[in-house]
């Protein structure tokens, strides 16, 4: 090997020890970096005219599997979270099952108040106390029906949000295909990029599931997981939702998830929203709509006193019940006034029936008893609200109650699970992607020492080229 030729495989190897400082001290300022995935050398041996020479190339640390797993886990759980976020206050509001607030046991202490009443109608105390019974079981639909439409609102500001921050995801992903494009041979700057994408991947993931593909020039195409294409090369397409009824579009692709045909995510918060505003809240509202019209239709029919049209103890806002008008029913029930004795009406009504003409015998509890008996027979409840349709208001007021909790409890529950495999898999992506500062403090030793003895091959040279020089 001559000097010139040693000369050049030592200066190499410099160049190289010097590639790698550098790596390593981008990977420890970068540690806490969000996105930065660790870079790694590796020395290559070539060879040429001049010998062997030693070359550096740059690796960036990253699995592509466990990147899907991991954005795949935030897409469930972000899906399976939008329960508790858009219901927890309506359930704080309906109650739990066993809460003296649900309408379960509202309707159970107006029946207490029945009873009660039976054993003594002429009592004005007990008539004024089932009064307060039936004004509270009023109250309570009516506070949990405008909870409710809350939570719709507040549902629909999300997915609208949602659908805002979606595309502006898919537009940066395109706007990064064109940069990565026209990046060039400059690893530096191709990397720097590509951190990028994947922090705009992440923050993707949680919003709904997908499926990538990269392409030969450097751009990545991104799809739902039903294959509807969202972003090809410097090209996205923009998603448009209706807040009112949970569809999405991708163009004019339907991508509704959960719905026959639709190519879109079925994870996600844009699944769950969409699927809590077209599924859930709208079963929800007619289960409070149907326990309200048992009431008024029980009552109605149990009502001696009452004439065709004549509204019974339970109304619609002071009117019988109308076919008709059954959407947001629960939201407008209300006690009759015609036995509250503040809106002109008489407390005895409650024992003679509520468009009786004069007071009956004080110690008749007929009307009462037939009130009683309603309890006690089956009332056919619309099966869409998928309860049991043929059931007393009591057990129906306990069923919707239990369900719609459950609503929640089993979203949490699919949380919890994900959130444990989101955690499990970050953690395994930290440990191909992530930096552990104490190893690369280890790599600079060996750097050190490499760079040490590269110089001193420089130094031993540059002193057999000196005795030469001096020998001539």
């Amino acid at each position: 090997m001559s000097i010139s030729s040693a000369f050049n495989i030592a200066r190499s190897g410099l160049t190289t020890t010097e590639g790698r400082a550098n790596l390593v001290a981008g990977n420890i300022a970068n540690a806490t970096t969000e996105g930065y995935a660790r870079r790694e050398g590796v020395q290559v041996t070539t060879s040429s005219g001049l010998g062997s020479m030693v070359d550096l190339h740059m690796a960036r640390q990253m699995d592509e599997r466990l990147a899907g797993l991991t954005r795949t886990a935030s897409a469930n759980m972000g899906e399976a979270a939008v329960a508790g976020e858009v219901l927890g206050g309506y359930l704080l509001t309906l109650g739990e099952p066993g809460d003296e607030i649900s309408p379960a046991a509202r309707l159970a202490e107006f029946q207490t108040g029945l009873d009660l009443l039976s054993n003594n109608p002429a009592d004005p105390a007990a008539q004024n106390d089932l009064l307060s019974r039936a004004q509270m079981l009023t109250q309570s639909l009516n506070s949990a029906s405008i909870a409710l439409e809350d939570s719709r609102q507040q549902a629909g500001d999300s997915f609208e949000l949602s659908v805002k921050e979606v595309n502006g995801a898919l537009a940066d992903v395109a706007e990064l295909n064109e940069r990565l494009r026209t990046a060039g041979p400059d690893g530096g700057t191709v990397n720097g990029l590509m951190d990028e994408m994947n922090r705009r991947l992440d923050a993707l993931g949680m919003q709904m599931d997908f499926s990538t593909r990269w392409e030969s020039d450097g751009s990545l195409t991104l799809f739902t997981t039903g294959g509807t294409e969202l972003v090809n090369g410097e090209n996205a397409v923009e998603l448009t939702a209706d807040r009112d009824t949970g569809a999405l579009l991708a163009g004019g692709v339907n991508i509704t998830p959960g719905q026959v045909g639709a190519r879109g995510s079925d994870s996600g918060r844009l699944a769950g929203l969409s699927q809590i505003i077209s599924r859930d809240l709208p079963k929800m509202k007619l289960q409070l709509d149907e326990l309200a019209r048992g009431l008024v239709q029980s009552f109605e029919a149990a009502d001696a006193s009452l004439t065709p049209g004549d509204a019974g103890l339970f109304t619609d806002a002071g009117a019988a019940f109308d076919p008709a008008q059954l959407d947001g029913l629960a939201g407008r029930l209300s006690v009759n006034s015609s036995v509250n004795p503040e809106q002109g009406g008489a407390l005895w009504r409650l024992r003679d029936g509520a468009a009786a003409i004069a007071p009956g015998e004080p110690g008749d509890s007929t009307q009462v008893n037939a009130f009683i008996d309603v309890f006690e027979a089956s009332f056919a409840f619309d099966p869409a609200t998928g309860l049991n349709s043929d059931n007393t208001l009591g057990d129906f007021a306990a069923g919707l109650v239990g369900h719609q909790n459950t609503v929640r409890v089993s979203a949490d529950a699919r949380a919890d699970t994900a959130r444990i495999r989101l955690v499990t898999f970050e953690d395994n992506r930290s440990g191909v992607e992530g930096v552990n500062v104490d190893t690369e403090l280890q790599k600079l030793l060996e750097i050190e020492q490499a760079y040490g003895a590269n110089s001193q091959v420089l130094s031993s040279l540059t002193d057999m080229l000196d005795t030469l020089l001096n020998s001539v």
